[in-house]
């Protein structure tokens, strides 16, 4: 049976400047100014110039959410009940839910199943979580959502998102062993949702408008730990630009283009995951894949407008493709997920 995604649905928190961001969270009266000017200098370096946030600045060291509307589970309603109106919330028999970061603490029942219940979805399957798959982990979903549609006929929705504010770390002593390694990190990941309906054929006149194809989807797991979590900081080591791109072209993005018979330049649109400039660079070298500028350029684009979203990430670079308003029958795209594990998965689709 063949399926297709109908619509997507992409959410940000309140976006801020990153420059901003550092005098307000590491003003010169508590750091001092050599250490201010230094925040500002690798804020630069990393290239991230603003990032949607859902933690209260105003309260930073403290974490804390700055707005109810910005817990994943009013996220996720607001997603479903869009689809829902879409095509029909009796057409809709699978949820799956994926993320790394969350501040929702209330695990049980889990997310998947507050959802089903506050959006009154009747599931086939029981509705799927998939926590800690790092950025990879929305193909995972949707891998999910496809081999549901094609085996029952319904439709799917895919709900991924990722807080990556909830673990950040600050601390206005130089001398804490976390406060270089974490700075990293904090510069370059944001806050944001996704969400993707995926349907079969014969529901697709019910959502109308624009369709992708999904042709296939290729997942894959490498043991790694360039990504990792130390005493509760999130930690990226500098080898993961080297480690990570090789593998994900070798296992996922290049058996799938072999099995159709085309080459990188035959697939338009890619919608990676922005793990950072040096990793989207990787993918330009012609050992790797060898993308050119063109090909990359809305990933960097998005990249750098918001930062790393984590497992939304390449959704949020596919949803500017879907709503891009030019005729793109037939033409080819790849949506491309990797972090960490390492778990990774790749997804060719095609216009109709």
């Amino acid at each position: 049976m063949r399926v297709f995604i109908s619509d997507t649905s992409i959410i940000l928190p309140e976006v801020y400047d990153v420059e901003f961001l550092i005098d307000k969270i590491y003003p010169v009266e508590k750091v001092g100014e050599r250490t201010n000017r230094l925040l500002h200098k690798l804020s630069r370096s990393v290239g991230i110039k603003k990032k949607p946030l859902v933690f209260d600045i105003d309260r930073a060291p403290e974490i804390v959410l700055k707005k109810p509307e910005y817990h994943p589970l009013n996220w996720g309603k607001e997603i479903i009940e869009r689809f829902a109106s879409k095509v029909g919330r009796e057409n809709i028999g699978f949820l799956s839910v994926s993320y790394n970061i969350t501040f929702n603490q209330d695990y049980l029942p889990n997310l998947a199943s507050q959802l089903v219940m506050e959006t009154g979805l009747k599931t086939d399957l029981p509705p799927e979580e998939l926590p800690f798959y790092g950025c990879a982990s929305g193909i995972y979903s949707l891998k999910s959502a496809v081999d549901y549609c094609r085996k029952y006929g319904k439709a799917a929705v895919v709900f991924t998102f990722d807080q990556c504010s909830r673990i950040s770390y600050f601390t206005y002593d130089e001398n804490d062993p976390f406060f270089k390694k974490t700075l990293k990190s904090y510069f370059l990941f944001s806050d944001g949702a996704a969400g993707i309906l995926v349907v079969p054929e014969n529901l697709l006149e019910k959502t109308g408008g624009r369709a992708v194809e999904i042709e296939e989807i290729k997942l894959h797991y490498t043991p790694g730990d360039a990504i990792k979590m130390e005493e509760g900081k999130f930690i990226l080591k500098n080898e993961l630009k080297d480690v990570v791109p090789p593998i994900v072209a070798g296992e996922v993005i290049k058996p799938v283009l072999t099995k159709y018979g085309l080459g990188p330049e035959s697939v338009e649109e890619w919608a990676l995951h922005q793990g950072g400039f040096a990793i989207l660079e990787k993918f330009l070298d012609r050992d790797i894949l060898g993308l050119s500028r063109h090909q990359i350029k809305d990933a960097w684009e998005l990249l750098e407008m918001y930062g790393n979203f984590s497992s939304p990430s390449c959704f949020f670079v596919f949803d500017r493709f879907f709503k891009k308003e030019e005729e793109k029958k037939g033409k080819r795209g790849m949506i491309v997920g990797f972090g960490a594990g390492y778990y990774m998965g790749a997804a060719l689709y095609r216009w109709v």
